[in-house]
């Protein structure tokens, strides 16, 4: 038995790697045992042996140790902390030195507590306000002499834009000349013949003749008037006509700018024959345009002549145009399911120009009064699918704060937990900062 117990230790000892070798000593013993007369204690023995050694000489599979980060979250678990999904999801300080941040702009804004505002998204576009736009043409057939105004000018009311020949013109200003001179011929004869009338010296049928030739004549003129009234002569122009001018023909005329405006279409040639079909110029009052919004009709409930709204275009990204509906249509376009509104805005600086897209943002009043933490939505950056904010400790000191994001309007976004107010997170340049971030746990890994 001691030689059993002696054995068994021996193949605990040995472990699994000599499993083989155990199970031909065994056999070996068996044989022997078997042939002196002792095979029942022998076989027993051994039949313990091979069992027990096999049964404790298994390798249990080793444990790995756990890595530091998993020490970290194991301790941060069992201190009653909140384990972090991922190495960004928990707070950690970020260093940028003084080089990385060369030819970078970053731009911070203070953590607000406010009401949140709601609002309603439109696609829009900017035209010019079509009550403050001419379609210019001359009044009466003629052939362009001159140009004098070119695209982008800003002209004023009674400023000369183009100079033409016109024989219609001609023709009418030298019968008008002409029926001024009978009317004042057949006006005189008129009040010789009424004189000599009450003086008992001609008859009433000479009297009555020179009146009515002077009604005639009295009746051309007129009408000789109206003629150049029709082709857009006003009252100072007929008076200056004469036949004594001197190096102007009587067939020129030059074409006025009716209002003060900026030239934005232009369609005149020199020595064209232009017909008042042809739009020689359009003039437009660009210090204010209208802003055209599709409101889809879901949001119509919402939406009212008064109401307020911010204009965004590209070009200019971080300014906000403020302007009201003057206009709802009370049509639904059947096709797109949208009514179309009108927003003017002032435009004194040129800035609004037709043809723009824009975004446009109807601003509701608040059906609430509770105040909540509102950053801009380009403060929040998204890493592991999580949302994440750069606080600024001072400049080039920045804290990876994890995020709850709560609703959205516009450039505005409700933080509900991980901000405080007044603390400043990074909005242009927070993608820098998250492109470290990720640099670094790459490095790391």
């Amino acid at each position: 038995m001691n030689g059993c117990r002696g054995l068994i230790g021996t193949v605990a000892d040995a472990g699994l790697s000599l499993g083989n070798v155990l199970l031909r000593f065994a056999w070996v013993r068996v044989t022997r045992s078997y042939l002196n007369g002792k095979s029942v204690v022998g076989l027993g023995c051994l039949l313990v042996s091979v069992g027990l050694g096999c049964n404790e000489g298994r390798v249990e599979p080793t444990t790995p140790k756990a890595t530091v980060a998993q020490e970290g979250r194991k301790t941060a678990d069992q201190n009653g902390n909140a384990s972090p999904a991922s190495e960004t999801s928990a707070p950690h300080r970020l260093t940028v030195p003084p080089q990385a941040l060369e030819g970078q702009t970053f731009q911070t804004v203070a953590v607000e507590r406010r009401a949140f505002r709601e609002e309603i998204q439109a696609t829009a576009s900017i035209k010019p306000n079509e009550y403050r736009l001419f379609h210019l043409s001359p009044r009466i057939d003629g052939r362009v002499i001159d140009v004098l105004a070119e695209l982008g000018d800003d002209v004023k009311p009674g400023q000369p834009l183009a100079l033409f020949d016109s024989i219609e013109l001609g023709q009418k200003k030298a019968t008008f000349l002409q029926d001024v001179t009978n009317r004042e011929v057949d006006h005189r004869n008129f009040v010789r013949e009424k004189g000599l009338f009450e003086q008992r010296i001609s008859s009433e049928k000479e009297y009555l003749e020179a009146k009515g030739t002077y009604e005639k004549s009295m009746a051309a003129y007129r009408a000789a008037y109206e003629a150049l009234r029709l082709v857009g002569l006003s009252e100072e122009d007929i008076k200056k006509i004469g036949w004594s001018e001197k190096g102007k023909a009587l067939s020129s005329f030059a074409l006025l700018a009716p209002q003060a405006g900026t030239v934005i279409e232009r369609n005149i040639t020199r020595g064209e024959l232009l017909t008042p079909k042809d739009n020689a110029f359009t003039i437009a009052d660009l210090s204010t345009v209208w802003i055209l919004l599709d409101i889809y009709e879901q949001h119509l409930a919402a939406v009212k002549v008064g109401s307020e709204v911010e204009i965004t275009v590209d070009a200019y990204p971080q300014e906000r145009f403020r302007g009201k509906i003057v206009y709802l249509s009370y049509l639904l376009n059947p096709d797109t399911r949208t009514v179309d509104a009108r927003v003017e805005i002032a435009n004194l600086d040129r800035r609004l120009r037709p043809g723009m897209f824009a975004r446009a943002a109807l601003l509701l009043p608040s059906s609430q009064e509770e105040t909540v933490f509102i950053i801009p939505r380009d403060a929040i950056q998204q890493i592991d699918e999580k949302a994440v904010t750069f606080v600024q400790e001072r400049p080039g000191t920045y804290t990876v704060r994890p995020v709850v994001v709560g609703r959205t309007s516009g450039n505005d976004a409700e933080v509900r937990s991980g901000l405080a107010t007044g603390e400043r997170v990074v909005t242009e340049g927070s993608f820098y900062l998250k492109s470290i971030v990720l640099k670094e746990r790459i490095a790391g890994d």
